[in-house]
């Protein structure tokens, strides 16, 4: 039972794999190919995976578009090659080959692709903006840890933070942008409104080390202080304590053991620390109080903690659409600054390189996203194409950043690269590329599968 168990779980993470990396592949590709074709230039093949063609079908231009059994990229092969020896005398008459297209035209469709997938998060996060919002909790303290910065410097709960260091604060994830993301550790002056005054706190926060949401550990500046999530079900998992109880979405949990409870953190203490310990809970649904006696039991692997298997509900706040698209811009920024940020931190050891992740630590993610939230999931899609363009226009051979810088050189010196100069470009190309799908796979078997 337990092998068939285990095998259904390992199909989910491969179907939303295959889904994920699916979108973002053909996304990445149709970027080349929709190019190419704007700049004349034939294709052959369009392929999602590699390896034996599951299905095909070909196209009034000649190009065969196929599916292939190996889920782990994709490619288009234009008619021509990139790099020839040399031209045969039919192949330089004809103008519809890519080798034939000036060098400007090259380096555009090879862009084509990375820009493609930025396109395609900025598209996804302005419709998530808009029609459902962007996640939002107020500056308004839902929890202070026991014995923490916050709680020595006597910041209370239900305190609103104006401002850290004279900067404004709108959201509460201003604060982690302010102190938990900060590498240097000095004191900050938070302004805080109490009852209608305007107080000022100092605090120093202290260096604490966390697991972030892939599973690895990370050090942070810590103060202790957590927003206010109001306890209301977004999700019930199917065959949890609190499904078989009768627990429903949108129920409000308002008490546990008779004592009123006001936020998400309070009701998860609770629960966590009452394992296979009956507890009564007080929902409030459709304006009446019912009362459920469920026993929290342990619902993830290597965590013996009380769960009754409930996601509470995010808070969003829908935006304009102008305001939709200015936000969508700065996700981007920000998504891919932070990305840059940690492969320099990965590569000078200041990061576990656990973080770096494979086809493994994709599943795991969008498994775990999609069974949480599926406005979240739609975010994680265009979170990973950001990140897939811009590990693309990284300028090492073989990806699609190497070949727009070579084309770009080849713009500047106004002659083509010498054949043999490219054979020991890709060579070396094709060395690194293998050193780092190594590396991310083993990493993966390393970090995730043997942990």
């Amino acid at each position: 039972m337990e092998f068939f168990s285990s095998l259904i779980n390992y199909s989910e993470y491969i179907f939303w794999f295959v889904l994920v990396f699916t979108i973002i592949v053909f996304i990445h590709e149709f970027g080349h190919y929709y190019v190419a074709r704007l700049n004349d230039i034939d294709v052959e093949k369009f392929s999602i995976g590699f390896g034996p063609v599951i299905f095909s079908v070909t196209d009034k231009n000649s190009t065969k578009w196929q599916l292939s059994a190996i889920p782990l990229g994709g490619y288009v092969k234009f008619s021509g090659e990139m790099y020839p020896d040399n031209k045969k005398d039919k192949e330089a008459k004809n103008k519809k080959l890519f080798m034939n297209k000036k060098s400007l035209q090259k380096a555009s469709v090879v862009l084509a692709g990375p820009m493609a997938n930025f396109l395609l998060s900025f598209i996804i996060f302005v419709c998530v903006f808009f029609f459902f919002g962007k996640n939002y909790y107020p500056p308004e303290i839902g929890s202070i840890d026991d014995k923490s910065p916050a709680f020595k410097a006597g910041l209370l709960v239900h305190d609103k933070v104006l401002s850290i260091n004279n900067k404004k604060i709108i959201d509460f994830s201003d604060i982690d942008k302010y102190v938990y993301e900060s590498e240097t550790i000095s004191e900050l002056k938070f302004q805080i409104e109490r009852k209608k005054q305007i107080l000022t706190v100092n605090i120093t926060p202290e260096r604490r080390n966390i697991e972030s949401f892939v599973g690895t550990n990370r050090d942070i500046n810590f103060i202790g202080i957590k927003p206010v999530i109001i306890p209301v079900i977004g999700k019930v998992i199917d065959g949890s304590p609190a499904y078989l109880a009768g627990l429903n979405k949108n129920d409000k949990i308002i008490k546990i053991n008779n004592k009123r409870v006001y936020g998400a953190r309070q009701v998860i203490e609770i629960i966590s620390s009452n394992l296979e310990k009956k507890v009564l809970i007080t929902i409030l649904r459709d304006n009446s109080e019912l009362i459920y006696n469920i026993v929290p039991k342990s619902l993830s692997q290597n965590k013996e903690i009380g769960q009754i298997g409930i996601i509470f509900k995010k808070s969003r706040n829908k935006l304009s659409i102008n305001k939709s698209v200015l936000a969508s811009l700065q996700s981007i920024y920000e998504v891919s600054t932070k990305t840059l940020i940690a492969f320099s931190e990965i590569i000078f050891g200041k990061r576990d390189h656990c973080e770096v992740g494979g086809p493994i630590l994709i599943a795991k993610v969008s498994n775990d996203v999609a069974n949480t939230d599926m406005i979240s999931f739609i975010a994680l899609i265009a979170l990973i194409s950001i990140n897939l363009g811009l590990i693309n226009l990284f300028p090492l051979p073989l990806l699609d950043g190497g070949h727009f810088f070579t084309y770009i050189s080849e713009f500047i010196i106004g002659k083509e690269i010498n054949y043999n100069v490219f054979k020991v470009i890709q060579t070396l190309g094709v060395a690194i590329i293998f050193l780092l799908m190594s590396f991310s796979i083993l990493n993966d078997i390393y970090c995730r599968v043997l942990n």
